[in-house]
């Protein structure tokens, strides 16, 4: 391990996905998955809540679903403000036909979905901090608990309509690591982004982040523990994740780092474009890049 620690503002903004048919993904995510939409152009729009996109979509005309064992997205997670926010999301998903997959993770409780495409949401709401369990780690427990579906539609106020509040952030997003036991992965994250693991599960799950316990990035090797075959570009897939910091001087501080350890990345602008060890893309940014070009409402 070294020092050095990542710039502790680092937050996370939109994931970049790769969709099938536009039209349709827009219909699924404003109508049934409660988003706005908040720029849209021929090929691409953005979704969200007002003033933050979580969602990117690009359209690539009938792109298919990649071999499950590809590196990329497992899910991204928006984190809602409360519980009843998770039971309305449910409830709009079950009202479209929808399948519904809920859980209690100890640390939150979700529902997961998967889009037209393939793409897998989990909405989340953070359980209070003084109902987490700890491991011997003095890391935060993390189990899958199943939540009855009507235990969580009887939580107060969810029978009230509403779409994803504008309180609601990117809480995680999970990435699929094809290394076995996470030998490149772990000290990719901790060691030269110099994040913090806050998550551990065996040796093939871990998640990291920047402060408080909270996982930003979450990597399993659950779908390709012995490596996996990379999506092509006729797939519907993750193309890049978003992660924001407020000052240049911490992309120039990454910057240095990658190169000292001759890590391939790129420099736009103010960004900074970088792959893990299995190849998935990240983009650190500083706040502003990320903000959508313009508004619509149609």
């Amino acid at each position: 391990m070294t020092d050095y620690r990542m710039d502790q503002t680092l937050t996370l903004g939109p994931v970049t996905l790769t969709v099938a048919d536009l039209e349709r993904s827009v219909r699924y995510y404003t109508q049934v998955a409660g988003f706005r939409l908040l720029d849209r152009q021929p090929q691409r729009a953005q979704l969200g809540v007002e003033g933050q996109v979580l969602v990117d979509l690009h359209e690539v005309a009938g792109a298919i679903a990649p071999p499950r064992s590809s590196p990329g997205l497992s899910h991204f997670a928006p984190l809602v403000p409360t519980r009843a926010d998770v039971a309305r999301f449910t409830q709009r998903h079950l009202d479209a036909g929808f399948d519904v997959d809920l859980h209690d993770h100890v640390v939150s409780h979700s529902c997961y979905v998967t889009d037209p495409d393939g793409h897998t949401i989990e909405v989340t709401w953070a359980c209070p901090r003084e109902q987490w369990q700890w491991t011997d780690e003095g890391l935060p427990v993390m189990v899958a608990i199943p939540i009855a579906v009507q235990d969580l539609l009887d939580e107060p106020g969810a029978s009230t309509p509403a779409p994803l509040p504008a309180e609601t952030q990117m809480g995680h997003v999970q990435l699929k690591a094809t290394d076995a036991a996470l030998t490149r992965t772990r000290p990719f994250y901790r060691d030269l982004l110099g994040l913090e693991i806050y998550a551990r599960l065996g040796d093939g799950f871990i998640g990291v982040g920047v402060s408080d316990y909270r996982s930003l990035l979450v990597l399993t090797t659950r779908f390709s523990p012995h490596g996996g075959t990379p999506a092509g570009p006729d797939t519907a897939r993750l193309t890049c994740v978003d992660l924001l910091l407020t000052n240049s001087e911490a992309i120039e501080q990454l910057a240095e780092r990658l190169t000292a350890a001759g890590h391939p990345h790129q420099r736009t602008g103010t960004s900074l474009t970088t792959h893990d060890p299995s190849g998935n893309p990240l983009r650190f940014s500083v706040h502003d890049t990320a903000k959508p070009a313009s508004r619509t409402d149609t």
